[in-house]
């Protein structure tokens, strides 16, 4: 029984290993995370086979909060009429469903294992990031002349706004590994590795110029700071330390050639808003149109329900075809929280906020800086993204908000037996 139980157990950490390796290489190898999660799901099902009692201790209404952002999707099924777009919305947010359960009822993950598992996150990131680094010092120029059309560097992760916050999530992982000196086998020389592999990914996020990167970036390093002041009580060293980050920052975006030609672009951008000049091919111009589209849905449907989950992509594009003609490709709306509320209307949007805000609440005392983390990033992000409109925002997400919940119980347990 004990072999089964260290088995399932070893089962369910090598699947978390590969679905963030299927994060990385959704776009060459999608069945990676696929792979990943029916692993998880099979290490689940034995685990809780051969020790059923200890998975009913470990049934927590965070859990069921976050089941509840997809079950909050289910009632469009009665006034949508698009069914197609309906159901991709449905197969996207499925790990919203799928994953709660396998972790609520899945092994514990012991806090260094769970902190392998962030290792790993950004040894993968960095990867893809040098490879995109490299590709970029090789084609200088026509990567710099990109940034002037609203397009960014090549990278192996094509949707370039949720690899940005991977790229700023990455650098707050390696800091926060850096703080607690987490290590394998070598303390002094792993521990270094983190403050490296931070800098560095630091650095690239703002090589990278994704506004929605460095918006998330800064965020984190804001609360980073925040935390620093509050266990520390220095708040001097906490303001220095912000300071030299800031201006550290700033020179590199002042002698990034990315970041220049990502300025002209967005100067050009609202200087088509100003002068209702054309927003095609203008991604800010573009994000503001999908902003007003969301309010006029909602408007044009109904402020209680929304629209349909179904029937948003039609509506949005309806609009985009009668008011903005020019526009070529019409974007959906790039907020996470207006999206929710034209398609859902107020009582979707106010269940999805208390729902997802939820397990942060419940711990929000002993919540683990990964927990926090991810939050901030996330809660970020909504405002310029609809992240958790793509397969790879959903696992992004979802993955680490139960990592993160995890991350606390372990390290809670780990506090209380020392």
């Amino acid at each position: 029984m004990n072999s089964f139980h260290s088995w399932s157990t070893k089962l369910f950490y090598i699947s978390c290993l590969l679905i963030v390796a299927g994060m990385m290489l959704i776009d060459v190898a999608r069945a990676i995370a696929s792979i990943g999660m029916i692993l998880m799901a099979v290490s689940g099902i034995i685990y809780t086979s051969i020790n059923w009692k200890a998975c009913k201790s470990k049934f927590g209404i965070e859990y069921f909060a976050l089941i509840g952002i997809f079950i909050m999707l289910l009632p469009s099924f009665f006034y949508s009429e698009n069914k197609d777009y309906l159901f991709e919305r449905w197969q996207i947010a499925l790990p919203f469903l799928i994953l709660p359960i396998i972790w609520m009822k899945g092994p514990f993950l012991q806090l260094k294992e769970t902190f392998s598992i962030y290792a790993f996150f950004i040894v993968c990131v960095s990867l893809v990031a040098v490879h995109a680094f490299v590709f970029y010092l090789l084609h200088l120029d026509a990567v710099n002349e990109l940034y002037l059309h609203s397009q960014v560097m090549p990278t192996l992760v094509t949707h370039h706004p949720t690899f940005s916050l991977m790229t700023a999530f990455g650098t707050f992982i390696g800091w926060t590994l850096f703080n607690v000196s987490f290590h394998f086998k070598y303390p002094k020389t792993e521990k270094y590795l983190w403050a490296i592999l931070a800098l560095f990914l630091f650095i690239f996020t703002h090589v990278f110029s994704v506004r929605i990167g460095l918006l998330a970036l800064y965020g984190l390093i804001f609360l980073q700071v925040f935390i620093f002041i509050i266990r520390k009580k220095q708040v001097l060293n906490g303001l220095i330390a912000l300071i030299i980050i800031l201006g550290t920052g700033a020179g590199i975006l002042f002698l990034s050639p990315t970041f220049s030609n990502k300025i002209i672009n967005t100067n050009e951008d609202l200087e088509a808003m100003k002068s209702d000049g054309s927003a095609n091919n203008k991604s800010l111009a573009s994000r503001m149109i999908s902003y007003k589209n969301a309010f006029e849905i909602t408007k044009q449907t109904s402020w209680l329900i929304g629209c349909g989950l179904g029937d948003i992509r039609d509506l949005n594009t309806q609009i985009f075809r009668e008011k903005y003609p020019d526009v070529t490709k019409p974007i959906i709306p790039h907020n996470q929280f207006l999206f929710l509320l034209a398609a859902t209307g107020i009582l979707g949007f106010l269940m999805f906020l208390i729902l997802w805000i939820y397990p942060l609440w419940k711990f929000k005392k002993i919540a683990h800086p990964f927990l926090w983390g991810i939050y901030t990033l996330m809660l970020l992000a909504f405002q310029v993204e609809a992240v958790l409109e793509t397969q790879l925002g959903v696992a992004f997400c979802i993955f680490f908000i139960l990592l993160g919940i995890q991350t606390t119980i372990a390290s809670q347990k780990q506090t209380s037996i020392s």
